[in-house]
């Protein structure tokens, strides 16, 4: 279907304003892929630093300060805008995004006072945010990857709570690969091509 229109698109609320954004952010699958090398990195820095409250502040600080520019830059590279500029839908993208980012500060507080919850609190909160663009933009991956997040997140913690700061990361990797590697084919396939 490259040169055409999904069928959705006609059938879906919303359908032509969610295909012109699919086309504008790729459906975000750049920042989706550049998050695996950050839950991988994640789950190396536990293994080796352990629970260490300022070990961990300190990677997410550079993490942070590498992994969202990365994202947004690899996703730039594949063709799309995760500003969503020129897209109707561009003010859900905004409240999204500032949603995600509020949840940081859960983050900065479990550093400080329970550490052993981190990765649980990332993969649960970094999850939700992917089930608004599950709908928006008609990637069951991101559905999939929103309710797994936080699944397995809570599997982990409750079954292996010593090692769930290293499980957790490890299994996040995996999922955001699944999922970055089936967002992407469903780009091809409809012609909102990386």
């Amino acid at each position: 279907m490259p040169d055409g229109v999904p069928a959705w698109v006609d059938a879906a609320p919303l359908g032509a304003a969610r295909w012109k954004l699919v086309r504008i952010t790729r459906r975000g699958v750049g920042m989706t892929l550049a998050a695996v090398p950050f839950w991988a990195a994640m789950a190396g820095v536990a293994a080796f630093a352990g629970l260490d409250p300022a070990t961990l502040a300190l990677f997410f600080v550079i993490a942070g300060a590498l992994g969202y520019p990365a994202g947004y830059l690899l996703n730039r590279a594949l063709g799309g805008d995760l500003a969503a500029r020129g897209s109707e839908l561009r003010g859900i993208v905004g409240a999204i995004t500032v949603g995600q980012l509020l949840g940081w500060p859960l983050v900065i507080a479990l550093l400080a006072m329970e550490v052993r919850l981190v990765a649980f609190a990332l993969a649960a909160m970094l999850g939700a945010h992917f089930l608004p663009y599950g709908w928006l933009y008609r990637a069951p991956a991101y559905y999939a990857s929103g309710v797994a997040g936080a699944v397995v997140g809570a599997a982990l913690q409750a079954l292996a709570p010593a090692a769930a700061n290293v499980a957790i990361p490890t299994a996040m990797a995996l999922l955001y690969a699944v999922a970055g590697a089936s967002v992407w084919r469903r780009n091809r396939r409809e012609g909102a091509s990386c």
